[in-house]
């Protein structure tokens, strides 16, 4: 019995050492070996591309990326830039801190002429001051050219993107955080350290003036424009360094020294944006509006098609942009220009002047205006003898003469911050735009921003999808089927 079992186990220990002769187990040691193989390959390869910062933005919209404005930018520094995070030890913010991160390393990686460097506020609370005056905060940045030692100051706050949402209950208007603004504020001030350049826009104060937001002013300060006020009551003179003069609508009237001042500026070649709008005994001001070339009517514009006005109000208009101007091109991509209260505008001359015009924007023909006595309108119904449209509510001109030119916008709504804050609107384009225009300041191309709304999924386009169909449904089956084909006729044959 022992030997039978002898002789049962070793027949077991031969037949398992038999197959390791056969053809099945080798090729099966060489599928493994295959597999383990391309496995290696793929994890080498994978730490090659680490090791080496290569890497593949897959995001719908490339937010992983620096876009081609921002690479153009960077090809062509010369000096040597610093950027300084602002922080504190220990003290985080989950959805702010990755995206700086992100963004710190694209920049150095795009340019050897950056350098990115973290500052403790805890351990310098005084380092900010030889680069600003401001208060500084958290999670900011100080940009500085080595060279120059020019340095722009990024709050943090100005790099979050903010909107005004309406809450569906209590119909409230609330400010929701929407997004991040991290590259356009960055090439910004990169664009302000090493150009040196800044235009400068004074606004007239003193008269009640509609004044710009804090919104408004972080736009300007965006596009390298400096915001300034000017009481012209008591100062006497314009300021040589004076590029744009800003007018919003008045309450109370120039005197007539002012009027002359601004009017010498004008002949001067002195620019002007100006919000117009109608208010009683204000000769000097309407004079001023005639000294560019325009007249505003005593009468409000009711918008009476639907799709030219906001649903809940005839009064807030939806013009139409006339393009075929430099500055109305710039808004291409935009279908809505809110606009509040807004009269009638019409061209006139003093017969002194040539004066170019150039209209920007319009009402529909369905558009009626109503006459305003004390500040208020009768009725808002169309009646038979109010005037119908289309009425002109923005205009560009430029005389010929002087040189002097102006944008003359109606309404002194247009650029409030509840309209700047919503990027469907043209409204914020149109204030840096315009300036820039006047000024004739290269316009930027507004850089992409990062939306908290957007997934980051991994999208491709409909030929990369098709192309990857016919590879996985039918370029891999065909092969392994004409594979398995040729290996079983070859078997066959031998």
């Amino acid at each position: 019995m022992e030997k039978q079992d002898n002789k049962g186990t070793l027949s077991v220990f031969g037949k398992i050492g038999t197959s390791f002769h056969r053809k099945g187990f080798r090729s099966g040691v060489y599928a493994t070996l295959t597999s383990i193989l391309v496995i290696v390959a793929v994890v080498i390869v994978n730490l090659i591309a680490s090791a080496s910062g290569v890497q593949k933005d897959l995001t719908a919209t490339g937010e992983k990326s620096l876009t081609a404005d921002t690479k153009e930018l960077l090809s062509g520094l010369e000096d040597e830039l610093t950027f300084y995070y602002l922080t504190k030890e220990g003290e985080t913010l989950t959805w702010l801190d990755p995206s700086f991160a992100m963004y710190m390393e694209l920049y150095e990686n795009a340019s050897d002429k950056i350098t990115f460097q973290t500052v403790d506020l805890l351990l310098n609370p005084k380092f900010a001051e030889k680069y600003t005056d401001r208060t500084v905060i958290q999670y900011s940045i100080i940009v500085v050219n080595e060279t120059t030692n020019r340095s722009r100051y990024i709050s943090s706050e100005d790099m979050v993107l903010t909107e005004l949402t309406m809450d569906q209950y209590t119909f409230q208007y609330k400010t929701q955080v929407v997004g991040l603004d991290i590259e356009g504020q960055i090439n910004s001030a990169i664009r302000y350290v090493t150009s040196g350049q800044q235009t400068n826009l004074y606004a007239v104060t003193g008269h009640g003036e509609w004044e710009l937001g804090t919104e408004a002013q972080t736009l300007l300060r965006k596009a390298n424009i400096e915001y300034n006020t000017l009481e012209t009551m008591t100062t006497g003179k314009i300021p040589e360094d004076c590029d744009i003069l800003f007018i919003a609508v008045p309450n109370n009237d120039y005197t007539e020294t002012e009027l002359e001042l601004l009017k010498a500026y004008a002949d001067a070649g002195g620019d002007f944006l100006i919000l117009a709008g109608k208010q009683e005994n204000l000769s000097n001001y309407d004079r001023l509006l005639a000294y560019c070339g325009v007249q505003l009517e005593n009468r409000v514009i009711i918008e009476g098609n639907a799709a030219y006005h906001n649903p809940a109000s005839q009064l807030e208009l939806y013009p139409v942009i006339e393009r075929g101007n430099g500055i109305t091109d710039t808004l291409a991509g935009y279908t809505y220009l809110p606009m509040r209260n807004a009269f009638a505008l019409k061209t006139v001359t003093d017969g002194e002047h040539e004066i170019t015009v150039s209209p920007l924007f319009s009402t529909s023909d369905s558009a009626y205006s109503k006459k305003v006595e004390n500040g208020q309108i009768a009725t808002i119904s169309k009646e038979k003898d109010d005037p119908a449209g289309p009425f002109r509510t923005g205009y560009y001109l430029k005389n010929t003469d002087t040189k002097s030119e102006a944008v003359v916008l109606s309404g002194g709504y247009i650029f409030m911050d509840s309209y700047l804050m919503i990027s469907n609107y043209a409204n914020a384009a149109l204030l840096t735009n315009s300036i820039n225009y006047l000024t004739e300041t290269e316009t930027v191309s507004p850089v992409r921003t990062i939306s908290f709304d957007s997934e980051e999924l991994l999208t491709i386009t409909a030929a990369q999808a098709n192309a990857i169909a016919i590879v996985f449904v039918i370029v891999i089956p065909v092969v392994l089927i004409l594979s398995g084909i040729f290996v079983m006729l070859r078997r066959r044959n031998r």
